[in-house]
Parts: C-alpha cells; sequence; structure tokens
C-alpha cells in the first residue's frame, strides 16, 4: 500500500506540470486573440514553435504594432507587418557562458547570472561555472552573489561568447540584488535547501571560540543535535550514520573530534556548503536522512595572506596564494588541539608525590591541502587533501614495592580520516561542462589494550597476568565521480553522471590474549572482511515548463554488489515550484534513497570504537521515502518567512540490541546481534529571517514526532530515543559599528527520551535455583519517559581592529550556556521505597567562558 501511495505522489508531481500545461496559454493562442481584433495572417516557417507558454503581460490591443510588441518580447522571434500579413522569423540563440570569480581569483558558487533584458537567469554551480541561452543582440546582464558583490555587464551577442566575471568583494549589495537571489528558497526548486557560505560563521557565541559546521547545521530547523557537544545530526527522525557528509565531492566517514566537542570541518578554507534535508536531487545518493556537502576554497591567484587564530583549547593557521600568478594557486589550513600540552605539567606535579603514576594525552589535527592549476580558460584541474587525526592515550602504573611497577594499564585510542581528490574540469562547448574526479578514502579506528599484573614482586616468585587486546577497524575507498553539466537553452539545465567506488570493509581485526602462570594461555582472533562495488548512474533535469513553474526530475540508480549478493536501486525524485506571486512560492517534493552501509554501535553516543558494515545477503539496504512541500515568501521590512511539512518513512533499520553494554559484537557474527525494524518521522518547521545590514534575526520552530517499531523489542511504534516534539531556536546579531559586533542564541528542545521499567514482579520459585526471586522487571515500551526540556543562552562579542598595515585582528570573547542551565546529559534509573522507578538525569557541563585571538594578515 505505502509503495502504491508513493507512486501517485510522484504521479502527481509529474503529472501537476502536465495538467498544468492543459491549461497553460500558449503563444499560439495569443496570436489567435491578435487575429480576431485585427485583419492579419501570420505567416512563418514550420520549425518554430509557437507551443511554447505565453509569459508576457496581457495585450492592450492599442495598436497592431505595440501588440505584436508585447506579444513576441521575450521570445526568439522577431516580426515585421507586410501589408496584411505578420511575417515570423526565427530570431537566433547564442549562449554565453564561463566562470565567476571573487577579486582574488576564487570562483563562486550559487552566483545569480541574470539577464535583466529578457529576465530569465541561471545559479553558477558548485565550480563556479555559469552558461546561459538568451536571443542574439544586446543583452544586460547582472552577476551578484550576497557576500561577494555584483557586477553589471552590457553583452551585446552574435554569436557564442565565454565571458569569465570578477565579482567585488567590498561591493555593497542593495535590496533589489538580495531579492533577486535564485539561490533564495523562494526561487530554487528543492524544499529542504539551505546554502551556508564562510561569512555564516563569523558569529561570535561559538563554544570554545570555534565556529563549527555541524553546530550551526544542529540550530536549523528540522535537525536535532543528540546528546550535548555531541556532533552528531538527526533530521527529520533519521539516525546519525543516516547523513551523507562530502569533502570536495570524497565521502568522510567519522566527522567527530574530541567526542564530539568539534567536527572535522576546518571553517578557516570553507567556501560554501549546501546541505539539503528533503528534496534531494538525483545526483547524491547512498544516505537516508541529510547531505553536506562542503566545497572549499582553491586559493588566492593574486597575493599572500592568511590567518592565525589561538584559542583556548586549540590553535589554527591558514595560509594561501599564488605558486604561478594567475595559473597556480596553494591553500594550506592546520588546526589542532594543544590539551596535551597543558595537561602534561599539572600530570607530571601530581606524579611526584604518589605512588601510582597516570599519564594521560589527548589531541587531535585536522590538515587540509589544495593546489589548483588553470591550463587554460576551459580546462582546470585541483588536488585536494584532507588528514584527520584522534589520539587519546592512558598508561597507569602502580608501585607497591620500588623499584618496578607491579601492574601496569596502557590504553591507546586513535581515529580519523584520510581523503584525496584530483579533480580536472573541462568546459567541452559553451553549453557543456565536465567534471571527472578520483576520490580516495581511508577511515581508521583503532584500540589497544594492555594489562600487566607482575605477582612475582608481590610473592617472592616469577610469573604474573597479562591481558592484551587490538582492536581495529578501517575503511578504504577507491572510484571515480563524473559529472555532466548541460545546459542546451535558459529553460533546461540537465545534470548527468556516474560514480563508482570500490569498499573494503574491515570492520574488526581483533586480537586478544590472556596469559597466566596459573593457566595456558588463551589467545582469540577475529579478522572480518568485506568487498563490495557501489556503481551509480544518474540523470535530473531542471526545467522551466511556463511562467512561475519549475521542475526538477530525475532517477538515481544503484547496483551494490557483494558476496555473490547484487541489490539493485532505482529512486525517482521530483520537486515542483509554483510561483505563486511575485513574493511567494509553493514547493512540493518527493524522494527516494537507500543506503547500503550500516553503523554499529552499542550506546547513542557516537564512540570511534563503533565500526560499519555493508549490507550482505541477510541485512538489506536501508530505504527511506519523504513527502514534502512548503510555502516561501518575501514579506515588507526584509522578512523572510517560509513553513514546510513533512512525512517520512524509512524501512530496513538496524539496531544493535545492546546486551554486550559498552562494547560492540564481534564482527564476525554482528549479524546475530542486530535486529531490523523500521521507523516513521512526520512533522512541521518554519523559518523566519530578518536583516537590515545592522541587525539581523533568525529564528526557528519544529514540531515533529519520530517513531521506531522494532518486533523483537516491542509489539507496536514506539518513540526514538531524540523524538524531540518541540524546538525553537532564535539567533540575533548586531553590528554597533566596524569594530564591535555581538551574537545572542538561545536554544530550547522538548527533552531526549529513555527506558525505566514500570514495575518490578518476583519471579517463579525453581528448586535448587539461587535467587530465584530476585524479581523481575517490566518495561512498558522503549522510550518510555520523556527527560527534562533542554534550554541554552550563548553569547559572544568580536572585537575587530585594522592595523596600519592592513592587518585585521579580532578579539574573541564567548559565553556559553550563559545561565548555567545544568541540562540532561545522561540518566539513571532508581526505585522509590514503594517499588515504582523513576528516570533521574544528570548535568554535566556549566557556563563555560572562552576566549581566542585572531590575526589576517
Amino acid at each position: 500500500m505505502k509503495r502504491i501511495i508513493s507512486l501517485l505522489f510522484l504521479a502527481f508531481l509529474v503529472d501537476a506540470s502536465s495538467l498544468y500545461a492543459q491549461h497553460r496559454v500558449t503563444l499560439e493562442d495569443m496570436m489567435g486573440q491578435v487575429k480576431q481584433v485585427y485583419p492579419v495572417s501570420f505567416v512563418y516557417d514550420a520549425s518554430i514553435r509557437l507551443d511554447i507558454p505565453y509569459t508576457g503581460k496581457k495585450l492592450g490591443m492599442v495598436s497592431l504594432e505595440s501588440t505584436l510588441e508585447t506579444l513576441f518580447h521575450h521570445t526568439n522571434i522577431k516580426w515585421e507587418i507586410d501589408g496584411s500579413h505578420v511575417i515570423l522569423k526565427k530570431l537566433l540563440t547564442y549562449t554565453l557562458s564561463g566562470y565567476v570569480y571573487q577579486d582574488n581569483g576564487e570562483t563562486v558558487v550559487n552566483a545569480t547570472v541574470w539577464d535583466m533584458t529578457s529576465n530569465v537567469g541561471t545559479l553558477t554551480n558548485e565550480h563556479g561555472f555559469y552558461s546561459l541561452t538568451l536571443s542574439e543582440g544586446r543583452h544586460k546582464i547582472r552577476f551578484s552573489h550576497i557576500g561577494s558583490g555584483e557586477h553589471l555587464e552590457n553583452v551585446t551577442l552574435g554569436g557564442n561568447k565565454s565571458k569569465n566575471i570578477t565579482l567585488k568583494s567590498d561591493y555593497q549589495l542593495n535590496e533589489v540584488v538580495v531579492t533577486a537571489d535564485l539561490n533564495s528558497p523562494l526561487h530554487t526548486t528543492q524544499t529542504g535547501k539551505v546554502s551556508l557560505t564562510a561569512k555564516d560563521f563569523v558569529n561570535g557565541n561559538n563554544f570554545m571560540s570555534s565556529p563549527d559546521v555541524v553546530k550551526k547545521l544542529q540550530g536549523l530547523s528540522g535537525v536535532a543535535g543528540g546528546t550535548e557537544l555531541i556532533s552528531g545530526l538527526y533530521v527529520h527522525g533519521g539516525n546519525n550514520d543516516d547523513n551523507l557528509f562530502l569533502l570536495d565531492g570524497t565521502s568522510l566517514y567519522q566527522v567527530n573530534h574530541a567526542g564530539g566537542l568539534f567536527s572535522a570541518f576546518n571553517t578557516d578554507i570553507i567556501k560554501n556548503i549546501d546541505f539539503y534535508k528533503s528534496g534531494f536531487p538525483a545526483r547524491y545518493g547512498g544516505r537516508l536522512s541529510s547531505v553536506v556537502d562542503v566545497r572549499t576554497n582553491d586559493g588566492d591567484m593574486k597575493e599572500y595572506h592568511g590567518s592565525f587564530t589561538l584559542g583556548l583549547l586549540e590553535g589554527r593557521i591558514q595560509f594561501e596564494g599564488p605558486i604561478v600568478k594567475d595559473h597556480t594557486s596553494f591553500n594550506v589550513a592546520m588546526r589542532r588541539t594543544w590539551m596535551d600540552l597543558l595537561t602534561a605539567p599539572a600530570i607530571a606535579i601530581m606524579n611526584t608525590s604518589r605512588r601510582n603514576k597516570q599519564n594521560v594525552r589527548y589531541a587531535f589535527h585536522d590538515i587540509n591541502a589544495k593546489v589548483t592549476h588553470v591550463f587554460s580558460e576551459k580546462s582546470r584541474a585541483d588536488i585536494s587533501l584532507y588528514s584527520g587525526n584522534d589520539l587519546f592515550k592512558f598508561r597507569h602504573k602502580e608501585y607497591l614495592f620500588d623499584p618496578e611497577p607491579t601492574n601496569i594499564d596502557k590504553f591507546n585510542l586513535q581515529w580519523g580520516n584520510f581523503t584525496a581528490s584530483a579533480n580536472w574540469k573541462y568546459i567541452f562547448s559553451h553549453n557543456m561542462f565536465v567534471n571527472i574526479t578520483g576520490v580516495y578514502t581511508h577511515n581508521r579506528s583503532r584500540f589497544d589494550y594492555l594489562s600487566e599484573e607482575r605477582l612475582g614482586y608481590i610473592e617472592g616468585t616469577k610469573g604474573g597476568i597479562v591481558k592484551e587486546q587490538n582492536n581495529h577497524s578501517t575503511i578504504n575507498d577507491f572510484g571515480y565521480r563524473m559529472e555532466f553539466d548541460y545546459r542546451p537553452n535558459s529553460w533546461n539545465h540537465i545534470r548527468f553522471g556516474s560514480n563508482y567506488i570500490r569498499h573494503l570493509f574491515v570492520p574488526q581485526n581483533y586480537y586478544s590474549k590472556y596469559d597466566s602462570t596459573s593457566q595456558d594461555e588463551l589467545i582469540e582472533k577475529v579478522d572480518s572482511r568485506y568487498k563490495s562495488n557501489e556503481f551509480t548512474l544518474y540523470a535530473e533535469d531542471e526545467m522551466t515548463l511556463c511562467k512561475g513553474v519549475k521542475l526538477n526530475g530525475g532517477l538515481h540508480y544503484t547496483l551494490f554488489g557483494i558476496s555473490g549478493t547484487k541489490y539493485h536501486s532505482i529512486e525517482p525524485r521530483a520537486a515542483i515550484n509554483f510561483r505563486l506571486c511575485d513574493k511567494a512560492s509553493l514547493k512540493v517534493s518527493y524522494t527516494e534513497m537507500s543506503q547500503f552501509m550500516h553503523q554499529l554501535s552499542a550506546t547513542y553516543l557516537n564512540l570511534p570504537t563503533d565500526y560499519w558494515v555493508p549490507s550482505t545477503a541477510r541485512i538489506t539496504p536501508m530505504k527511506a521515502r519523504q513527502y514534502a512541500a512548503g510555502v516561501y515568501t518575501r514579506l515588507p521590512y526584509n522578512i523572510r518567512w517560509s513553513v514546510e511539512g513533512f512525512y517520512k518513512t524509512m524501512d530496513n533499520l538496524i539496531e544493535y540490541d545492546g546486551n554486550s553494554g559498552m562494547l560492540n559484537p564481534m564482527a564476525d557474527r554482528w549479524e546475530e546481534e542486530v535486529r531490523t525494524g523500521k521507523g516513521k518521522a512526520y512533522g512541521m518547521e518554519t523559518d523566519i529571517r530578518y536583516s537590515n545590514g545592522k541587525t539581523s534575526v533568525d529564528a526557528s520552530y519544529t514540531l515533529s514526532w519520530s517513531k521506531r517499531f522494532f518486533p523483537d523489542f516491542h509489539s507496536s511504534w514506539y518513540p526514538d530515543k531524540f523524538d524531540n516534539r518541540h524546538r525553537f531556536s532564535v539567533n540575533i546579531g548586531h553590528k554597533f559599528n566596524e569594530r564591535i559586533d555581538v551574537y545572542v542564541s538561545w536554544n530550547y528542545h522538548s527533552g531526549n527520551r529513555m527506558t525505566i521499567p514500570t514495575q518490578q514482579v518476583d519471579a517463579p520459585v525453581i528448586p535448587g535455583v539461587e535467587k530465584a526471586n530476585e524479581g523481575m522487571m517490566i518495561y512498558e515500551m522503549p522510550n518510555n519517559v520523556s527527560l527534562p526540556a533542554y534550554h541554552r543562552l550563548d553569547l559572544g562579542i568580536n572585537f575587530r581592529k585594522t592595523t596600519k598595515r592592513g592587518f585585521e585582528r579580532i578579539w574573541n570573547i564567548s559565553l556559553y550556556n550563559a545561565y548555567c542551565r545544568k541540562n540532561p546529559f545522561y540518566a539513571t534509573v532508581q526505585q522509590n521505597p514503594d517499588g515504582t522507578f523513576v528516570g533521574k538525569a544528570h548535568g554535566v557541563f556549566p557556563i563555560i567562558p572562552s576566549f581566542s585571538y585572531t590575526l589576517k594578515f
């Protein structure tokens, strides 16, 4: 039944345009009206299409000349009057194409290219390329991007023309340009799309004064953050592993540092982020809930500059510039925490006064590097590298008898990513752009533990107990991405391509050794490996059907093969935008998504000991279907308001049954340790934004439900752990002058959920069995109680100063949790004297002040 409903809904999206077209007024219809008023006949060649929609003004019928001018304005048809005949001739069309740059040579993503003469336009793609087909003759083109500037260009087309445009970053955009932004929700076709640039991360109320991509996304409507300060994303009721993170087209599996305090994206090098929570275009696939497409800066082609930031927990440095001016550039950004450097002296002092010596070290780093070379106006290439790593070490030595330690414990945990991509971008023609990418991803998690108890120093004999455990997990991906961008005319923007990834999964390479003088050595080994292939084809067309109606339709096909098993997935995508008036749009979308890998976790925390496994013959791929619709408006006084609703179903979800506590199941039997089920989520979200240049206000509210059904856990639907019924956030920024800007943020959401028993009953008495009447816990259903609501106020202020040498200095002071709300971090279950049970929430994080200093040179 659900499949039938999905197909019917998809048919509605596609056929709505056809139904609209049946009642639309065509150019041929309007010509008929002219013939009823004036005694003329039209003469034209059969190759001229007259069944196209009429998008012009109402015909005044004041004179034949003025009527024909209105009728054929904004068409590719020119006319002339010859007695009682109106002769029509086809006006030739040509294509204007090229790149849009910032003044430092950086390409601009999602820049608006608008022909003010014919009122048609387009957006630059994720590589800064544009292509716009126009009629021959003179045109006035506006190139603009909020935050990058505006440029007006007069162009005379007598043939195809290449034109690269540079926007001035110091140009102040006026309101006319802002309202004509084709990347705003009012104009885009997809529902649930949010675009962010580097300037969206300059606010001063960041945790530890460090701007963070994932925490920025957590503040958006329709997104839950999970546990406080953990970089989790739960989008429209999905799980944390349902999100596709792309860094310059390459997938990232682990995006957390310091247990989630920071994410793996360094905002110093970010150019643009496109975030989708519904209405996914056909070019994306492989995850159920969201897409986070991160693009990094290529590097300044003209001069050297950079930035340096010193914070309480981390330091960042970024440097870029030309290798060969206007042809080759580099961009390098590094980030490292120095928590290990700060804690080392304190630990050394404590160890001098006690017999138990302890040493703890934690550190993480990120390194981004990119080299870009321009071969010609048509051809350019870049190589992008990323390395991220976390290291946590603990060592304990107990000295009962000097000089040698009696007991030794060593713990070593490391996790991270390494990615590499090589891109070649080529303009085949004025209408065709291609990007071919070779990608490599390496994800790793390493856990080593050693416990040594030296009994000989106590008993006077040699011997002891040695426990050793090593658990390594890796993923290696090799493959390519081929992306074609074809714009045959101003009404169609076609994207098609192919992706291939060779996955090499090693979920668990496990070694355990137990050696004791009282018994033989015990060794346990597990080496679990999977090899799979993922091949993808996709095609989508962003088309203008008629005045006020745009449709994005496409198909995403995936062939996933592993160990003789093959899965075929055909995923239709459709989104349609009905322009209600100049200041309001209605959008509807339907998407299907599939996911061929699963993250196994024993807890709701996103730990580095979690590991990824592929779909197998026994565990089928996860599926999701999502319906979304919304209204988007631009109100007076620079106010933008939108409301969206969504309904989402998920099948073949998996959950670990949790019998092993914090430890994951052995990878060689993980299929026996998980349970399969399904989920659903639905709700409404609304956003309102105001900006006048100095003051900005962003507020959002989400009302949603997220439920799960796992027959092995419960016989009916039950709420998900992060089923936050209400979620509200407001962000206010004010710029007093060029030197001081302040930010205030308040966040609220209904409490997360936990499971507590409803009663305890005595177990039956079994003769000969001890503790038979210890009691049995009765659970009504999973996640049957809600924790206290979460709310928090953050404050921040930036002090800016420009030095005589033109360097910018920024001092930032931030307060996280300004009124010291002890929000629940974890919860315990307690039994009252009357036998009932109650959950008790425990807060961890108080008010946290922070400071940072940034120098831009």
